[in-house]
């Protein structure tokens, strides 16, 4: 059997001090799939202490699409669990209807 080097997504690299594990392929995929090329990159993905309510929203969006886009954003959780509390956020019945 050979060496695991890609799982559902996962790259896995084994190296002397450990196994390291990266979605970066996953990531870029992503961005190409819903065309977020031209977005900006932020170090924090959420202000913690950003209120957010339903109507903040502006724009309607296709409830399929975010749908995806959310699902997909959950799975990188795995490798980044600091992503965790603004995907839960966005993930919620509350306000998943007004955020695209």
């Amino acid at each position: 059997m050979k060496e695991l080097h890609y799982f559902l997504g996962i790259k896995v690299i084994r190296t002397p001090a450990g196994i390291m594990i990266s979605q970066r392929h996953y990531i870029l995929n992503l961005v190409y799939t819903f065309r977020m090329t031209k977005c900006k990159f932020v170090a924090t993905p959420l202000d913690r202490n950003l209120k957010l309510d339903a109507n903040s929203g502006t724009t309607e969006c296709e409830p399929t699409h975010y749908q995806q886009l959310v699902g997909s954003v959950i799975y990188l959780t795995i490798t980044q669990p600091n992503l965790s509390y603004p995907v839960g956020l966005a993930n919620s019945t509350r306000y998943s209807s007004r955020f695209c």
